[in-house]
């Protein structure tokens, strides 16, 4: 495989300040109903967004501050992927959660964590394969609310909602999971938004279906998005993450500023020359939200390569000017309630 430099696309920004503020909690329309979800292009869809963005009188956010010792990890809300980390380093900053919050209520973290492997090795020449997780294994978790996000100028403004330390055994300071190959934990916190989505609530349970007949329709899913993102068919891309991505600012409260910067961002990455798409393999099929939403997925647990521990199973090559790098559109899939057929499945909303 090629020497490549793994680029992520961010698809959640900060929000400005509020224009019109109101304090009831809101259901979201998706769409206006002067424009059909197909009427949607890259000349309308930041207008389209923008135009439907609520703000309120306080805009609270939620966030994780993740810190981990002697393993690797992942992290869900609500059982949606919010962040991973398979490197030795730690992460500084915090991160935002309210895109995989729904409504206000009870949620749920999940972590796993999984050995080093050869980090030590690779990283310092000595040592040996770490196979298992150890008893200094740690895993620290800060759930924090920013009441007002508008108004949101650093730790002051911070509470702290839940401090989860990962357990250890009855008696002692060793991590509960040492000695084993994967570790898993899920812990509560209750949140209170000021917005009620649908989203892929309404899923039906994808586990439930043929899983032979179910990964036949996602990889035939998965080859028509790759051929618009071969074809740059950029409209056709817009309208099928316009929901998704819709839900996403609306939780965020975005201001117009940044929700431009995402869809340029996706205009630059769809409309890129000389796309390589890689071979549609060696991939898990991947369920979550609590099986509703289905994805091809590169395994988390090694062995396999480390520039794909974790990503999307479709993914690409593009040359710059000074590397070559790599994109993995994400892709999640959902069947709605009283869709009979798989044929159905469609982009979470």
């Amino acid at each position: 495989m090629k020497n490549i430099s793994i680029l992520y696309i961010c698809l959640l920004s900060i929000v400005s300040c509020a224009q019109k503020q109101t304090t009831k909690t809101t259901t979201v329309n998706p769409t206006p109903s002067s424009m059909t979800h197909q009427e949607i292009t890259a000349a309308t869809i930041v207008d389209t967004i923008a135009a439907q963005i609520q703000h309120y009188d306080k805009e609270p956010m939620y966030f994780l501050r993740l810190t981990q010792s002697s393993c690797v990890f992942e992290v869900l809300v609500n059982d949606i992927p919010v962040e991973k980390n398979y490197e030795l380093g730690k992460m500084a900053n915090a991160i935002k959660i309210n895109h995989a919050i729904l409504q206000s209520g009870p949620q749920t973290v999940t972590y796993r964590l999984y050995p080093l492997g050869d980090l030590m090795v690779e990283a310092y020449d000595k040592g040996e394969t770490i196979t298992t997780l150890l008893k200094n294994t740690r895993m620290t978790i800060e759930v924090i609310r920013v009441d007002d996000f508008k108004t949101y100028s650093g730790f002051d403004d911070e509470h702290t909602v839940v401090l989860h330390h990962s357990p250890t055994k009855e008696g002692s300071h060793e991590f509960e999971g040492a000695g084993l190959p994967y570790y898993e934990h899920t812990f509560t916190f209750t949140a209170e938004v000021p917005y009620i989505h649908k989203g892929w609530s309404d899923g039906q349970d994808l586990t439930k279906f043929d899983k032979k007949e179910l990964e036949e329709k996602v990889v035939s899913y998965y080859n028509r998005y790759k051929s618009y993102y071969e074809n740059k068919n950029l409209d056709k891309i817009i309208q099928i993450n316009y929901k998704d991505e819709l839900r996403n600012s609306l939780s965020e409260y975005q201001g117009k500023e940044k929700i431009k910067k995402l869809w340029d961002e996706y205009q630059e990455i769809v409309l890129q020359n000389d796309k390589e798409f890689q071979p549609l393999e060696d991939y898990v099929l991947s369920f979550y939200g609590n099986g509703r939403i289905v994805s091809l997925r590169h395994p988390s647990r090694e062995p396999v390569d480390y520039r794909l521990r974790g990503e999307c199973a479709l993914w690409f090559l593009y040359d710059t000017e000074d590397e070559t790098r790599a994109d993995f559109p994400g892709v999640y899939l959902y069947l709605p309630k009283g869709e009979e057929s798989l044929d159905a499945l469609r982009m979470i909303e």
